[in-house]
């Protein structure tokens, strides 16, 4: 797959910046050198507890988990650690503390079933689990034998543990940590997982160079918007995704507060806005949808609001007016993937266009091209979007044909969404050619789904498609060609799906039976088919 460019078709950030990346540091030793300038400020409040955590116990904290699991574990560099917490207050210093010791901290989905979390332990293979009491019911079921089952580190208040989150924190401090030797282009910082159309979700490897270059990304954005020190920022994703952790990385390096609401309901989100006076939010289209549609300003003073940022999936022209008229805020929408790390196109203070996912974004370059062909496409022509420099992902753990298929020999990424660029620059995304399902911003992969609905005894086949919806996006639906003879009900096959899935995959779209499954003359589902069928 080589790509046929032209160089005038190859777009870059149309201003000017610093382009220099820090190399051979990690991307918690850069981050620390970043932040210890704002010593005892407060860097995040929990918006339940009330706790507060400050810059100077970031640092420490994460210098002391460091040496605890280099002491106490023999955390080498190189080696996996996973982290499977809900959004808290330690996640950042769990992240940082593993990086430290220039380990890779692998960020799991706490809400993962069993076999989720096996296919996690396949790929990556941790030598040390961080999470919390809760998890480990899940834990003990993973590694039934207890004398092969690797150390977890369990945040909570008991003493009965054998390591506890509190307890190695006190063991660490004041100790000395090695300092790794690190690659920061090849070593691998964080292993996030994204959904594939394989069926099965993809680990995906991000290097300390990847990371420290969106961070620079951040900087020479912001360099010339003078910091306020009211504003208070917050993200309603999960910190596991890639929009959550980058989102708190960014805020630490330019010193911001961050309002952590660990258990996002609309109620908790919007309590927490009036409540601290939230002026800079990062958010999904579901959630911006649901802010438009409900009479949230009749109930709720909002009015601090000033910044809305809007990625993880396309947002539409309508709903980004009505937050404009009724907040009267700005907006901006973005475009990245978990596989560039975040931001490879965005709208910005001066530079905006309604619908758009903005310019090509600093250390990026950007390309269309003709998907059959691959020829470089001009201003206006449609085809599949690519991405290249140092944001893009070192590869796909374990999976060196899914790599070549998605980063070509030129080091394009092919993002698989449909789109175009304007004579000013500006990408407008008007399809997607993965057949990714996006529900409230999380990825949901068909061929999962359909591959557990043919292991039911009386399916015969069976596929999934997105159906659209207001509030989440796109909803999974499932539709089922039964067994001759069988009584299996919709609520049977949702229910089925349902104990084997995280909960953001489950059947939401419904259920429908059908006679026959729409397909190409070599057996691939058509389901564009399917979801024309679910508008009509």
């Amino acid at each position: 797959m080589t790509v046929h460019q032209t160089a005038s078709r190859i777009l870059t950030y149309p201003g000017e910046y610093d382009n220099v990346i820090p190399e051979d540091i990690s991307l918690a030793e850069y981050i620390l050198n970043e932040i210890e300038k704002f010593g005892d400020d407060i860097y995040s409040t929990n918006s339940e507890t009330k706790q507060n955590l400050t810059f100077s116990q970031i640092v420490n904290q994460t210098k002391a988990l460091a040496a605890g699991l280099q002491i106490k574990f023999g955390v080498q560099p190189k080696e996996n650690i996973a982290i499977v917490l809900p959004s808290c207050l330690e996640y950042p210093v769990a992240v940082l503390g593993v990086n430290y010791c220039g380990a890779a901290a692998t960020l799991i989905n706490p809400s993962q079933t069993i076999s989720e979390l096996k296919h996690a332990i396949k790929l990556t293979n941790p030598k040390v689990w961080i999470g919390t009491e809760e998890f480990s019911t899940k834990f003990h079921e993973l590694f039934l034998n207890a004398a092969q089952r690797p150390p977890l580190i369990v945040l909570t208040n008991k003493a009965d543990h054998p390591s506890t989150w509190a307890g190695l924190l006190a063991f660490g401090q004041g100790k000395p940590v090695r300092r790794p030797t690190i690659n920061s282009k090849e070593d691998t910082a964080l292993i996030l997982f994204s959904s594939g159309t394989t069926g099965v979700p993809k680990g995906v490897s991000l290097t300390h160079a990847n990371y420290i270059a969106a961070r620079r990304q951040n900087v020479e954005l912001t360099k010339n918007i003078p910091k306020n020190p009211e504003d208070l920022n917050t993200v309603m994703l999960p910190l596991y995704h890639t929009f959550g952790i980058s989102s708190i990385f960014d805020n630490m390096v330019r010193g911001l507060r961050f309002i952590l609401v660990p258990h996002f309901t609309f109620k908790n989100m919007l309590e927490a806005i009036q409540e601290y006076r939230i002026s800079i939010m990062s958010v999904v289209p579901a959630i911006a949808t649901q802010l438009v549609k409900q009479p949230v300003e009749q109930h709720y003073d909002l009015s601090s609001l000033r910044l809305l940022f809007s990625g993880a999936a396309a947002l539409s022209k309508e709903i980004q007016a009505g937050l404009v008229e009724k907040f009267g805020c700005f907006v901006f929408q973005g475009y990245g993937m978990t596989e560039s790390t975040l931001r490879t196109h965005s709208n910005f203070i001066g530079s905006s266009r309604d619908g758009s996912i903005g310019t090509v974004m600093p250390f990026c370059e950007s390309i269309v091209v003709d998907p059959d062909t691959n020829r470089a496409l001009g201003p206006n022509e449609e085809g599949e979007i690519c991405v290249r420099g140092p944001l893009i992902m070192k590869g796909y753990i374990g999976d060196e044909e899914a790599t070549r298929h998605t980063i070509d020999s030129q080091g394009w990424l092919h993002t698989g969404d449909i789109g175009y660029y304007d004579e000013d620059g500006f990408f407008f995304i008007t399809d997607r050619m993965k057949e990714l399902i996006k529900y409230k911003g999380l990825q949901v992969s068909p061929t999962e789904l359909e591959q557990i609905l043919l292991n039911h005894p009386e399916i015969m086949e069976a596929a999934v498609a997105p159906v659209p919806d207001e509030a989440a996006g796109e909803l999974p639906r499932a539709y089922v060609v039964k067994l001759p003879g069988s009584t299996l009900t919709e609520d049977d096959v949702a229910k089925y799906v349902a104990d084997k899935v995280s909960p953001h995959k489950r059947l939401r779209g419904g259920v429908v039976f059908i006679k026959s499954i729409p397909k190409t003359a070599t057996g691939k589902i058509l389901r564009r088919e399917l979801k024309l069928s679910s508008k009509l």
